[in-house]
This record gives C-alpha cells, structure tokens and sequence, in this order.
C-alpha cells in the first residue's frame, strides 16, 4: 500500500516538477561556468588519468575555468596524495540524466582511463525518474563503463548532492526531490556493491555554497580532496595489479585503423604552418637546448610534421620513424644515445643526416584518446638520462593537444 501511495504521488508531481526543473534551468543560464577546454592536469611524469561524467559538480557552476573547477582540483589533491602526475578529462552537461550518460560518452576511449568519475542524477531527482527505471539504467550504465574500460579501471559514482546544499532548490518542491533524490543514492549503493571495480561515494555539502555565487573553488576543493581520498588507494592497487590494458585483445591492424580514422578526423595532415603550434616547438627548443624539434603526425606509412625546426624534409618514411616507436608506449621514448639502442642504431636517421645520437618524445593525443604522433627533441650529440627533463616534456606534449581539441 505504502508503494502505491509513493507511485500515486509521484505520477500527480511529476509534471509539477518537470515544469519547476525548466524554470530552475532558465535561472542558472546567467551564472558562471568553465568555457575552457575541458580538461585539467597536474605535473608528473607517470600520469594517472581519470574521467569525470555528468552534470552538477561537473559542470563547473560559479567559476570560469576546468582548473578551478572539479578538474582541476580533484588533479591536485591525487597528485598530492600519489606523487604521480594527473591528467582529468571532462564531459560534462547541465542536462545530462541517467538516460544519455551512455549515448554522451559513446566512442570515447575508456580503456585509456585509470579511473572514472560519474555525477549523474541530479536532473533524475529533480523530474522523480520513477526507482523502477532508474535501477536497471544505472546498472546498464556501470556495466558498459566495466565493459569498455580497462580492467584495472576504478568505476566511482559520486552520489546525488542534497537539495539542501544548493539555495536554488530550498524550497518545498526542492524537499521533495532531496526525498527522491535519497532513494535513487540508497539504489545506486547497491548497484555499485556488485562489482569490486565500482565503488559509490556519498556527496558531502558544500561548506561555502552562497546564493549569490553559487559554488566557489573552495567548494570544488573540498569535493575534489572528498574523491581523491576514495580514488588514491584504488589507482595505486591498480598499478599493483599490473593487468592488461584494454578489456579485451585487438589485432594490431583493428588498433591501427582507429589510430588513423582519429588522424583523419583532425583533418591536419598536409595544411600549412600555424602560429600556435610553432611557438610550441620554440619554445620546446629553448628549453632543451636541441638543435631540432617537431611535432609529428603517423599517418600510414609516413611521418608529417606539422611544425618543426632545425628538420628539412617535412615527412618521412614511417618505416624510419622515432615517433612511430614513441606511440606504442602511452609515455616518454627517450634515447639517450641512438648507437648504444639496437632498435635504433642502424637507422638511416642515425647513419645519416640528421645524424640522431639523442631523441626525446612524448606521444601526442587526439581528442578521442588515440595516439596520433608525438611532441620530439632531438640531437646530433648524445646525452644522460638525467638531463633529461620528462615532465616538461610531457606538459609540452599537453600544450599540443590542449591545441587539437580547440
């Protein structure tokens, strides 16, 4: 009778609280967001990566960049907690619900993630999805984020925020969907203690929430130092794990063609020099003192260089390829002397000119994930392995792609 009585009730709200969600939507079209690329990362040189889905604290409201925002703080507080570098990807929402998470983050590469982030539901408390659809949909949602992901990946939903802790919603219709909203969290707790890779975190107020502003970087602060305590542990046991990368085995020439279908999609290959990617290379050959420096690109059976200095031709034969090695390994190639490598010193880059006795290369990602090419310095003098800074050259190859994805 009780469950009658609450699916009653929630037939006669709901179009009450569907027209309510509309006029809360046209109130927060004037508050600040990030407008910036979506991503945020602090420095290290073996990156832990990580996901953030959804809408609410992943939107960003009452600041102006991902860097103040949840992005960026959760990327420092796990920095600080593993030591490691952080790289944060957002796809984010206002109006994302529980029915398009999947359809939102469809051909993104998830094996490539050591975590993810997913902040969904807020729109689902505010519209009172009925419980009965919502179970199903959020354990089809955390089986396809299982399914494609890595099996070391960490699957963590942060559960809905209180009506309460918002001042937009602190009124009778915003109890309610609190009341919903304590349902749908008490669901997804179970949902997520099937699997051992997905965890749910309940959602701490704010301390500073303000109805002038909204949200603040402190308040991101907060959260994102509420995430990292939950995710730091698990990405440290995932590394221990040492598993294969991908959820399931894929022939080199399946990997290849999604490699070069990303490569297509940038639609760069063969266009003329830009202003943003040689200050790149500039600045890359002031700061490790090397005669030559290029940004690559894989394409096929050649390696094109969109920018460059101190290098001549602007492609070469893949088969001679520094860069084409460089993308194998999600981190730096570094040869500090070209002779002393068997897999380099009978190349004809090392035998002839250039004469390459030092090569340094981070690969270089296009939005979607794939490898693409690589950030390169390189030399005609060998050097030692401790002069060479890996986590510049990493932030290099980030303002490469920080590029791509404008």
């Amino acid at each position: 009778m009780k469950e009658f009585t609450q699916q009653l009730a929630g037939r006669l709200l709901r179009p009450v609280m569907r027209v309510w969600a509309a006029s809360l939507e046209r109130d927060f079209q004037g508050a600040p967001r990030p407008h910036d690329i979506p991503q945020a990362h602090s420095a290290g040189i073996d990156s832990d990566r990580i996901l953030l889905v959804g809408c609410g604290p992943a939107v960003g409201w009452g600041v102006v960049s991902h860097d103040l925002a949840l992005p960026g703080s959760l990327a420092r507080e796990l920095s600080g907690l593993t030591g490691r570098g952080v790289d944060v990807d957002v796809i984010e929402s206002p109006r994302m619900s529980i029915d398009s998470v999947v359809d939102d983050i469809e051909g993104v590469l998830l094996s490539r993630y050591d975590a993810i982030v997913v902040t969904v539901g807020v729109n689902d408390a505010l519209r009172l999805t009925p419980p009965r659809e919502w179970r199903p949909k959020m354990a089809a949602v955390l089986d396809y984020l299982c399914r494609e992901s890595s099996r070391t990946t960490q699957v963590l939903v942060l559960g809905i925020m209180p009506s309460g802790s918002v001042p937009f919603y602190k009124t009778r219709l915003g109890t309610v969907a609190g009341q919903h909203a304590d349902v749908l969290n008490d669901l997804t707790e179970t949902a997520c203690s099937h699997s051992t890779r997905t965890a749910f975190v309940r959602f701490e107020p704010a301390p500073t929430a303000s109805a002038e502003r909204h949200r603040t970087a402190d308040d991101y602060r907060a959260w994102g130092h509420m995430l990292a305590r939950q995710l730091g542990p698990a990405l440290d046991a995932g590394r221990l794990a040492g598993m294969d990368s991908h959820p399931a085995p894929m022939d080199p020439a399946g990997r290849e063609r999604i490699r070069q279908r990303a490569v297509d999609a940038l639609h760069m290959l063969d266009t003329r020099p830009e202003d943003r990617f040689d200050r790149i290379v500039a600045l890359a050959q002031r700061l490790f003192r090397t005669e030559s420096v290029a940004i690559t690109v894989i394409d096929h059976d050649r390696q094109w260089n969109k920018s460059m200095v101190g290098v001549e031709s602007r492609e070469i034969p893949r088969a001679s390829s520094f860069c084409s090695v460089a993308i194998e390994g999600a981190g730096p190639l570094v040869v500090c002397d070209t002779l002393a490598d068997p897999r380099f010193s009978g190349n004809p880059l090392v035998t002839g000119d250039p004469h390459i006795r030092f090569y340094a290369g981070f690969p270089i990602e296009a939005p979607s994930g794939e490898r693409i090419g690589a950030l390169c310095v390189f030399d005609p003098v060998p050097r030692l392995a401790a002069d060479v800074d890996r986590v510049l050259l990493r932030e290099l190859a980030l303002l490469v792609q920080r590029e791509l994805g404008r």
